[in-house]
């Protein structure tokens, strides 16, 4: 996880304060450059799962690839900007995959549902973290001048 964060608890506390008393135009407008900011690094992190090989027909990398997301929020406590793979967007049962599909250990399954034969399955160990963090730079950045903009015209 990659954590974002500017001048310290003391400024972030008077950035919230004057956040809350915007106008609801504003806040739509840092959430809706926030939520700009992401989509290239959304895209990446689905470009890298759908290029891993398949020996089948790629159903699961398209099924992995729809469950990467973003979200902004924004609280007392500042502005939030989410990436995530949320395996509750997986079919049933295979809510886990995403995860395994990006640790090097990888996971175990019956063969066709034969609990007397088993096998070791890997994914593309990095597909979700490595895009995204060649990207954190230009995120971190990103945030910061929509910040910097809303303390500008908060001034």
């Amino acid at each position: 996880m990659t954590t974002v964060t500017g001048g310290g608890p003391a400024e972030a506390k008077i950035l919230a304060a004057k956040l809350r008393a915007a106008p609801a135009e504003m806040k739509r407008d840092l959430r809706r450059q926030l939520r700009g900011q992401a989509g290239p690094a959304v895209r990446a992190a689905k470009e890298s799962i759908l290029s891993m090989p398949s020996h089948h027909d790629g159903t699961l990398r398209g099924e992995v690839a729809r469950t990467v997301s973003s979200s902004v929020g924004l609280s007392a406590r500042g502005a939030r900007l989410d990436i995530v793979s949320s395996g509750r967007k997986m079919p049933a049962g295979k809510d886990r995959l995403p995860g395994f599909l990006d640790s090097a250990k990888g996971w175990n399954h019956p063969v066709w549902g034969n609990r007397d034969a088993w096998v070791r399955e890997h994914g593309k160990p990095g597909w979700f973290e490595v895009p995204l963090a060649k990207r954190a730079p230009e995120l971190r950045a990103a945030a910061e001048r929509a910040i910097d903009d809303v303390k500008r015209k908060l001034s």
